[in-house]
């Protein structure tokens, strides 16, 4: 019977990366938060104004603006916690294409949302939260990597109810973003298959 089993050394290295990739997803969460109280305090300007606007010329910046943008307390701490576990993981498990995988979600993402969603402002992280879990999720299965799998089902545990979100059944809601956010993730998931393949130890048993 042929066992595997993760390298030592390869688990080692992947284990000593969890703090900095904490530090990382702190770091976005902060600054999600100082945009959300600027705005609240700024006299002359609403920020969260400026999100993406579909197929308006002068929001295309919103394509990226709009993931620091959020129209209500509650709606920022809907994506505070899980965007936060989301990018640990990505930037713990996959640290080589981490930065290119977020970069690639935030204007994938946003472009698809100004090309083709309905004309409202829609604004908020949900969409490259949706392209991150989807990235991790998907991954996991292709690449038969055992630490990401258990984050799959982890993921899938917690924020399997996510799925509703792509269903245009509130008005309020760019269902649009969390679409094309999941399509960019498994996209990206694809994409990067070959790179950053997980180190094995195998050997036979007799039986």
């Amino acid at each position: 019977m042929r066992i595997k089993q993760l390298d030592d050394d390869y688990a080692l290295s992947r284990k000593k990366l969890w703090p900095k990739a904490f530090k990382i997803g702190l770091y976005f969460i902060v600054l999600m938060w100082v945009v959300f109280i600027l705005d609240l305090f700024l006299p002359f300007i609403t920020l969260k104004n400026f999100g993406i606007h579909p197929r308006h010329v002068n929001s295309l910046f919103g394509i990226v603006t709009t993931i620091f943008l959020h129209g209500s307390l509650s709606h920022l701490m809907s994506n505070t916690l899980p965007l936060l576990l989301a990018l640990t993981a990505l930037f713990g498990n996959y640290p080589k294409i981490a930065q290119k995988v977020l970069i690639y979600s935030i204007i994938l993402t946003g472009l698809l949302v100004w090309l083709f969603a309905r004309s409202a402002n829609h604004i908020g992280a949900s969409g490259i939260l949706y392209a991150i879990l989807t990235f991790i999720f998907v991954s996991g299965f292709i690449r038969k990597d055992m630490q990401s799998v258990g984050l799959s089902l982890v993921i899938v545990f917690l924020y399997g109810s996510l799925i509703f979100g792509v269903i245009p059944n509130k008005e309020h809601i760019s269902w649009e973003s969390h679409l094309f956010g999941m399509l960019v993730g498994a996209f990206l998931a694809w994409l990067y298959r070959k790179t950053e393949i997980p180190i094995y130890k195998v050997w036979d048993e007799e039986e």
